[in-house]
């Protein structure tokens, strides 16, 4: 790729002034290696607020089934509690029922006129006592049990509703920081259009094409005689050609655009 005759002295857009900083860019620069490495790093910035946004939604959902994991929790000791209460009221019915059964025992004891009989159902209603007492007994430990289960429950149901109030929270969250990812991201791609107005067509589509094939960074600086991308040793009229900044070079190995800085170290300044 061949640049204008000339260094161009552009106005610089907003911005720039930081993206050259990062770069180490001289003031003296291919100036479309200048333009290349802005629009460089508005794409990196693009991914990675795609990215971002890509990653709302299952952070959306593990939101969701925290709150909703916590509200299983309290909602299966609401059934607990149900279930003991059920098991004490039919530990009350067995007693009525038992207590029922004396009265009527007890009542056949005064109408009976043998001895045999009447001792027979004492004995029956002293049986019937006795499962009364430990019916009574069990349904004791339960509603001990009960007592003690009910502050578990209440802890359950704060708990449920902390992780539902930090659920709608942290979606509204998500949901204001989606907006502003879609602004940056609209943002972005205007100012990448203006951008690429500015380059040449065909050094677009080489830029574009490493980076449907190449990881990383695309337009690469040099350093130690090696290429910033593939790290592979650049040939001397490589080395050469990037220094001098007239022309766009790439690396012959990854095919990578290469640029370089005063900041930059070149084989020939190691022994200096």
């Amino acid at each position: 790729f061949q640049a204008e005759d000339g260094i161009r002295d552009q106005p610089r857009s907003r911005g720039l002034g930081d993206v050259y900083k990062r770069q180490n860019m001289p003031a003296l620069m291919n100036e479309n290696i200048r333009q290349l490495l802005i629009l460089q790093d508005r794409d990196m910035k693009f991914t990675r607020l795609e990215d971002e946004l890509e990653s709302l939604d299952p952070e959306r959902e593990s939101a969701k089934r925290d709150s909703l994991k916590r509200q299983e929790v309290y909602d299966n000791a609401k059934q607990h509690l149900v279930k003991l209460e059920v098991r004490r009221k039919d530990l009350d019915n067995d007693v009525e029922t038992k207590k029922e059964q004396i009265n009527k025992y007890a009542q056949q004891q005064l109408e009976t006129r043998k001895n045999e009989e009447y001792t027979a159902l004492g004995r029956v209603i002293d049986h019937v006592k006795e499962a009364i007492s430990k019916i009574e007994d069990e349904e004791l430990e339960l509603l001990e049990e009960i007592d003690a289960y009910k502050p578990k429950i209440e802890e359950a149901k704060g708990i449920a509703e902390e992780a539902k109030a930090h659920e709608i929270a942290t979606l509204s969250d998500f949901d204001e920081r989606e907006k502003n990812i879609e602004k940056e991201l609209e943002s972005l791609e205007d100012e990448r259009d203006s951008l690429i107005e500015k380059l040449d067509a065909k050094l677009v589509r080489h830029y574009e094409k490493l980076l449907e094939t190449k990881s990383g960074n695309v337009v690469v600086g040099v350093d130690k005689g090696n290429c910033g991308g593939c790290h592979m040793k650049l040939q001397a009229q490589t080395l050469v050609d990037t220094k001098s900044g007239r022309d766009m070079v790439t690396c012959t190995n990854c095919g990578r655009l290469l640029y370089y800085t005063r900041e930059m170290i070149m084989p020939d300044e190691l022994a200096d």
